[in-house]
Formats: C-alpha cells, structure tokens, sequence
C-alpha cells in the first residue's frame, strides 16, 4: 500500500493471495481488531463456509493468525489477527476499492499508534539509550520520491534479515529477546507552509 500500503514487495508474493475482494476484506477486518469467522461471514452477507475457506488461504499464507480461542458451549471459536509477516504487495494494494485502500492503510496507522501509546505507558518507548524514533516532512521531487521509496525498502527488506539473524541466535540460547517495533513510512502529505515544506 502511489497509495499507502504495508510493504511493497513483488518478490516475496506473487500478488495473488489477494485477489479475491472477500480476502481484502478480512484482512482489513482482522487489521482493525480481533475477527471471528462467524461475526464476519454475519456482516459480510455470505455464507460460514465460504467465509471460512478464505481466512483459513489467508492463515495458510500468513497474512492473519489466531490470536485468541474463546470457550463457546463447549467449544473454541477463533479470532484472528492480521501478522505483519504477512505483505500486501503493489499489485494486491492496487486491485482494491479505494474504500479498502482507505480502510487498510488507517488500521495500519492506528494499530502503529496503538503500539507506540503502549510503550509509552509501559515505560519501555525510552527505556534504552540507543532507541531512536523520527519523522522528517521533506520536499522531493519525482526523482527524490522513487529513490527515497526504493531505500525505505531496502530497509524493511534488511530488517527482515536482521531479525532472522536475531532468532537464530536466540534459538541457540544467545541472550533475552529484546522486543522491538521498527516503522518505515513514505507517503506524500498536503503542503504545510508553517512546517517550512518550501519548494
């Protein structure tokens, strides 16, 4: 998710998870909060097994897991959550309404906020020396904008190889976990004059 969306990355997808509009919807769904197949299929108008087939190909590709089973009359019902090791890519992102679009991208940025409000509220946003979080308002021009969105990538792409480096280690008994949320955002924004976005 040039539109907002969680990663664009073609290699690691083949962009066609989702394709079909009821799997975006659940995704935006399990985006905005803890999603069982029941309530969904409810809200959606379709049927409990068709909506059932389609989070079990979204869990089977890791763009959604149980997060939570709840004890229902003898049984457990399942609520699931989007995974951030699941990526939307360009062609995914661009196949949605841009209602869905629009729905995606603000879970996004509210469960994000979500996160940072905790860590503030836990003490742990500044508990390190080494910590770092900023935000920059830049000018660029078409050039400067496909640069600075190819080396955001590059850096989530690196990200990924960092923590599996992490986990190899810890499998191995190399220490505590440490953990941690990373952001990278590019995203053009109206011009605000009082905050110098001056050509």
């Amino acid at each position: 998710m040039a539109k907002s969306r969680v990663v664009a990355n073609e290699q690691k997808l083949p962009g066609e998870v989702l394709r079909h509009p009821l799997r975006a919807r659940i995704l935006i769904a399990c985006t905005e909060g803890p999603t069982g197949i029941r309530e969904f299929a409810e809200q959606a108008k379709v049927k409990l097994s068709k909506a059932r087939y389609h989070f079990h190909v979204l869990e089977k590709h890791r763009y959604i897991w149980i997060a939570e089973k709840v004890p229902v009359r003898g049984v457990y019902k399942h609520l699931f959550v989007a995974t951030r090791l699941g990526v939307v890519t360009d062609a995914e992102f661009a196949a949605m309404k841009e209602e869905e679009q629009r729905r995606l991208s603000t879970a996004i940025v509210t469960t994000f906020h979500g996160r940072c409000l905790a860590a503030l509220r836990a003490d742990t946003f500044d508990s390190r020396d080494d910590s770092h979080f900023s935000w920059v308002p830049r000018v660029l021009d078409e050039q400067g904008w496909k640069e600075q969105m190819e080396e955001l990538l590059r850096g989530y792409e690196r990200s990924n190889e960092i923590e599996a480096g992490s986990k190899a280690r810890l499998r191995k008994g190399g220490g505590g976990e440490i953990h941690t949320t990373t952001a990278h955002a590019g995203f053009e924004s109206p011009p605000d004059r009082s905050l110098g976005d001056r050509p």
